[in-house]
């Protein structure tokens, strides 16, 4: 192969010589290439190695990464059939079928992808090369330069090490100089800008090779015989009229005339009558085989029909532009700007926008297109002020013929096409003058009509695709158009009917949040979100795009509707997006996107999370966290702000998880993520500096080198000096939950559970007790992650190593009147209590002089069950060992507290029996006073048939059939959740599942309902039709215990199917525990059914009295291995002595013609309502068997309940009353 001349270095003086004789070493080199059999053949070889692609087997597969090779591959193929001896019209064919499938592998996406395991920019490298060759043998020598100088861009390093060496080694190495991939594209690229202008304001000249020339360059040796005049000559006849306008209106442009209104009246002219050659060419160059265009043409192809009449003035055109040497390094448009208006400074924005834009375009086509700017040039002869062109257009109007183009404009879809309407207006734009805002008008009124009039898709989609351009690249314009009034409706409209360009408007136009909810847009713009869903999820950071797309524009305005608004109103809109589908469109919109659309991102991301688990889990499945990290090294506030926010929320998972994320983090360590923690603590205020500590808090823990104990200490001083001294109520209760689950876990819903992981460490396992506490789903997985264990220790190990100063924070958050401060400092402190056991007495002892007292007031009864556990749990731990003698300055309230409390778990019973034996039996005295502390009253419901306790609320089912759900807080006060209508007869019974998700209500209206709370609403999920009324129910893994109202005995399986037991058996009552159903029975007996193998039993037989109808069991009840049963006594039996025989321990005597119809039982206390006092609760010692008061409901009680030493009772009138014994 023939070595190009050497070039002038690219440090040496750019001319337009010089810029010649790079297009003429290029051209001689692919000559050279396409000349050469042996060079073709292995540089083709070379290509299909490097792509993997084997010659034997070319038949792709129909895939999108197949498709690429094999539109490179026959590319190829035909560029080589076409050099066989054909006839023109043949050849040419051929070379048009070529240039249309290399275009398809250079339109790929070269930013570090690959296709088929070939990296994209090796691919569009060879793409661009072999249309280098196109355009060679076609005779366009300036293409076939901006071709190769584009491969160059895309790959420098295949360029000069695999298909042209030589020829980059004199384009751009100086010798003795190594130069980077960098270098060269910088080199290339300014290259090509010159290469390009050279093109617009020479275009006249004749820079083809003759037909003479090209022919003798590709002579092969037998095979080849090229025929390329033919094909050269009709193109450079038809463009030299173009080129005579381009060069005459620079040089008109130079001396700042303005053209006048005949003048542009000739351009529109001219532009409308190529139309009809557009049409004509469109069906020339249809393939019917191949079912598509093979070339789509623009406005400019169809100008260069029109025929010269005279030459131009040459030499007065290329002095002009030899002043324009020193710019050539600024794209064409930068320059045509400057000679038009010497101010352009006021519009530096939109010209470079308008830059931007074509640069878009280039990476679409190959090389910058400027037909635009040639369709808007008029050709005018200069010398002797003739003009050839024919006035008859000047009879319409200037504004008509600007009208009639752009409708015709609008008729065609190709993006080419929507340019010109960009370009005329950016020209009319750098303007003065009431004809040219006129022009402008025109403009935007036409396509402010398409938009608002059109019933065509593809007009509304071109005009919006065309208006927004214009905005992109003329901020000014959007005022224009909402001067216009552009009607929101209309873009509405067009977005609901998936014109997706809609949405670029509508974000551009800036609606209020409250404009962009009316538009009810939600649906749609998921629709486009959706649409770009996909699995991979890497993010990128890129430059921004001269324009916005449609997801993008999406996203912002998604992120507009779930933040804006109030709470409802949000949680509305976040259910609408909640779908692994949008969730992926949304990751995949950001991942190539500028920071703008990612910071949207961000932000949307936390409010999913907030909304719901399953968000949660997806984003912390398919996200990669360092990208946010990143974000803390910005100097914009706003981007620290959010990357804070969402890593803190992204961290409330269950603790394994969350480690991972920590790790993920850590392990990316492209800079101190922890020392840029430290500056947000010191420089940062309010919530964002609390999330800060939070983060770098956790971080430490991975790591325990000796510097990073001042991290540590920064984090907790600043967690605590919130939690202490903060005047802000939010930040105090920010920073103590941030203390009380930095060591524990979280749901996937995010909801701490650190509390409940404590509780059930601590021996609480009653599904009773568990249903008396909020918010937990005690069935949960993260409660079963190992890894709580050992980073509960990790964390508090370094806050205790912080000193006594944690101690006193945390007391004074104990003081505090805001309940949520008080209960998340008893859980930091809990959390904290386990590493304090393991420690030395000294650290127990400085524990128990700050805390135990402020602890000590956790237990009473009254207070939420979840806050008195916790507190027994610090108690515990603060006197393990040596620990205990403080429990000798605990008051007798402390200590009855505890005995209460003894039956919920084994950490209380140990308290218990520890406080026994300091203290003499005869100071265990109990109070048996009891107050009133609430009252609950809705009228219009009848009576309160039943009670229960579910997930800490408490459910009250009335005659009526209504079901109310009360929230009752520590302060013994009430509030009203939910009133729900659902049984059409009275409520009679209630129970809870096993796993205590569900709550089960049974009704005289022979239904059973299944009720759950869901995403914070009280749902009823399943409805169980049964033959008879429902008087009581139990229920007991997938079976439902049921008694009928004609005290018949019914078990529902899984399925629902009903089946009878204890048959011969009249049942009153029954209660479910450990594993067996305990049934009384009219006649006075007890019977006991084994779940396990559906055994019978009787284990109290039946009185043998005439007055057997009057002694029923009423009422069974379990607690603590003990049986009590009540009929018009009560017995209690030990459960374990039941296997042998039944025989009671103590008994409760019968009052004479009385009968119990309602029992509870405590740790202290039997509460039993007689029928002959129905208004009224006795209350009886439980060990002692004492009678020792009554409690007076007002009216007759007709449901009755006992739970966190509380007792309940609802009454004929609707009324629902609490005590709590002090």
């Amino acid at each position: 192969m023939a070595s190009p001349p050497n070039l002038i270095s690219c440090n040496e003086s750019s001319d337009l010589e010089s810029i010649q004789e790079i297009v003429v070493s290029i051209n001689d080199y692919i000559l050279s290439v396409v000349s050469n059999p042996e060079v073709w053949f292995s540089l083709k070889q070379q290509c299909i190695s490097m792509l993997s692609i084997e010659e034997e087997n070319t038949l792709f597969e129909f895939s999108s990464e197949h498709s690429a090779l094999s539109n490179l591959y026959w590319g190829i193929e035909s560029i080589e059939a076409s050099l066989q001896p054909e006839s023109s019209e043949e050849k040419m064919s051929r070379l048009r079928n070529s240039e249309r499938m290399l275009q398809m592998p250079a339109l790929l996406d070269e930013q570090g992808t690959t296709t088929s395991g070939v990296p994209n920019s090796t691919l569009v490298a060879f793409s661009y090369f072999y249309l280098s060759i196109v355009s060679c043998i076609q005779g366009d020598s300036l293409q076939t330069t901006l071709h190769f100088l584009q491969s160059v861009l895309v790959s420098p390093d295949v360029l000069r090490n695999e298909i042209a060496p030589e020829l980059c080694e004199c384009l751009f190495f100086t010798p003795g100089v190594s130069k980077s991939d960098e270098e060269i594209r910088e080199i290339a690229r300014k290259y090509k800008y010159r290469a390009t202008y050279y093109q617009v304001i020479s275009y006249g000249k004749n820079h083809q090779r003759s037909s003479e020339c090209t022919e003798k360059q590709l002579q092969r040796p037998n095979k080849y015989r090229p025929d390329i005049s033919t094909a050269n000559g009709h193109s450079f006849a038809e463009k030299l009229e173009l080129s005579e306008t381009c060069e005459l209106l620079q040089y008109q442009n130079l001396q700042g005339v303005d053209m006048q209104e005949d003048e542009l009246n000739d351009i529109f002219n001219k532009l409308k009558a190529s139309r009809p050659c557009l049409d004509w060419n469109l069906h020339e160059d249809y393939n019917p085989e191949l079912g598509k265009n093979t070339r789509v043409m623009s406005l400019n192809d169809f100008l260069n029909d029109s025929q010269p009449t005279k030459s131009y003035n040459e030499e007065t055109l290329a002095k002009r532009s030899h002043s324009l040497i020193g710019h050539f390094n600024r794209s064409i448009f930068d320059i045509q700007a400057q000679q038009a208006y010497k101010t352009r400074n006021a519009h530096i924005e939109d010209v470079s926008s308008l830059r931007k834009l074509e640069l878009e375009e280039d990476s679409a086509y190959g090389s910058i297109t400027f037909e635009g700017m040639r369709r808007n040039l008029q050709t005018i002869r200069l010398g002797d002020g003739v003009q050839t062109h024919s006035r008859r257009a000047r009879r319409m109007s200037l504004w008509e013929n600007l009208q009639s183009f752009i409708k015709e404009v609008l008729g065609n879809d190709d993006e080419k096409y929507l340019s010109e309407v960009t370009m005329i207006y950016q020209m009319l734009n750098g303007k003065q003058g009431v004809k040219y805002s006129m022009l402008k008008d025109v403009i935007l009124d036409q396509l402010l009509m398409a938009i608002s009039s059109s019933e065509e898709k593809n007009v509304i989609k071109a005009s919006m695709t065309a208006l927004t351009k214009i905005i992109s690249v003329n901020r000014t314009a959007i005022e224009e158009v909402k001067r216009k009034g552009l009607n929101l409706s209309h873009l509405a409209n067009a977005l609901k009917q998936n014109v997706q360009e809609a949405a670029i408007l509508i974000y551009l136009i800036k609606p209020s949040p409250t404009e962009i909810k009316r538009l009810e847009l939600l649906p749609a713009l998921v629709d486009v979100v959706a649409s770009t869903s996909s699995s991979s999820c890497s993010y990128t950071f890129r430059p921004s795009p001269p324009l916005l797309t449609p997801p993008a524009a999406s996203l912002m305005i998604i992120e507009v509707l779930v933040t804006a608004f109030d709470h409802a109103t949000n949680t509305m809109h976040l259910a609408e997006i909640s779908s692994p589908n949008v969730l992926g469109g949304l990751l995949d919109v950001a991942k190539s996107g500028n920071s703008g659309e990612f910071i949207s991102l961000a932000r949307v991301l936390v409010k999913c999370m907030e909304f719901d688990g399953v968000n949660r889990k997806y984003i912390y499945q398919h996200t990669q966290v360092a990208p946010f990290a990143h974000l803390l090294q910005s100097n914009d506030r706003e981007e620290i702000f959010i990357a804070l926010q969402f890593l803190h929320e992204v961290l409330k998972i269950p603790r394994s998880s969350a480690i991972k994320i920590l790790q993920q983090i850590k392990k990316d360590g492209s800079f101190d993520i922890q020392d840029t923690l430290l500056q947000c603590i010191k420089q940062l205020q309010g919530d964002h500096r609390l999330f800060a500590a939070d983060i770098l808090l956790q971080l430490n823990v991975l790591e325990s080198p000796p510097e990073s104990k001042k991290f540590r200490n920064e984090a907790t001083r600043a967690l605590l000096e919130a939690a202490t001294y903060s005047e802000c109520s939010n930040m105090q209760i920010l920073s103590t939950l941030i203390l009380s689950n930095i060591g524990g876990t979280y749901s996937w819903k995010g909801e701490p559970y650190t509390a409940a992981w404590l509780m059930k460490r601590g021996g609480l396992s009653s599904m009773s007790h568990m249903n008396m506490i909020r918010n937990i789903n005690w069935s949960d997985e993260c409660l079963q992650d190992t890894g709580i264990d050992g980073w509960c220790c990790k964390i508090a190990r370094r806050i205790i190593e912080t000193g006594k100063a944690t101690f006193c924070g945390l007391q004074e958050g104990l003081k505090s009147k805001n309940k949520n401060v008080a209960k998340a400092c008893l859980i930091a402190i809990a959390l904290l209590s386990i590493e304090i056991s393991k420690g030395p007495n000294s650290l127990k002892y400085s524990a128990c002089e700050v805390l135990l007292e402020e602890i000590a007031q956790f237990l009473h009864p009254g207070l939420e069950l979840e806050v008195r556990l916790l507190a027994c749990i610090c108690i515990y731990n603060f006197s393990s060992g040596k620990g205990i003698h403080k429990l000798i300055n605990f008051s007798e309230g402390v200590r009855e507290s505890l005995r209460r409390l003894s039956s919920v778990t084994w950490m209380a019973d140990e308290l218990h029996k520890a406080t026994y034996y300091l203290f003499s039996k005869s100071d265990q005295r109990i109070s048996c006073v009891h107050t009133q502390t609430i009252e609950m009253h809705q009228s219009g419901s009848g009576a309160v048939t039943a009670l229960i306790y579910h997930k800490g609320l408490l459910f009250s089912g009335y005659s009526d059939g209504s079901v109310k759900v009360w929230n009752v807080d520590e302060k013994l006060s009430s509030t009203l959740l939910w009133n729900i209508k659902d049984h059409k007869s009275a409520v009679t019974c209630f129970s809870v599942c096993e796993t205590g998700e569900s709550v089960l209500s049974g009704s005289a209206d022979k239904t059973i309902r299944i009720w759950q709370i869901v995403k914070g609403k009280l749902e009823c999920v399943e409805v169980i039709k049964t033959k008879e009324s429902i008087r009581k129910l139990e229920a007991f893994g997938n079976m439902i215990f049921v008694i009928t109202k004609g005290h018949k005995m019914k078990m529902l399986d899984s399925s629902r199917t009903s089946q009878s037991i204890f048959k011969g058996k009249s049942v009153k009552s029954m209660v479910a525990a450990q594993g067996k159903v305990y049934i009384g029975c009219i006649d006075s007996s007890i019977q006991e059914l084994i779940l396990a193998n559906k055994r019978e039993k009787e284990i109290r037989a039946p009185t043998r009295s005439w007055r057997i109808q009057n002694k029923p069991i009423s009422s069974v009840v379990v607690y603590k291995d003990m049986l009590y049963s009540s009929s018009t006594h009560v017995e209690m039996s030990n459960i374990k002595d039941l296997r042998r025989s039944y025989e009671p321990q103590m008994s409760i005597s019968a009052e004479k013609g009385s009968n119990i119809v309602a029992m509870g039982v405590v740790e202290d206390f039997i509460y039993l309502n007689r029928s002959s006092s129905t208004s009224t609760i006795q209350i009886w010692l439980r060990r002692t068997q004492q009678k020792v008061g009554r409690l007076s409901a007002g009216s007759k009680i007709t449901s009755l309940l006992t739970g966190n030493d509380i007792v309940f009772c609802g009454t004929e009138a609707g009324v629902i009353k609490g005590w709590v014994p002090l």
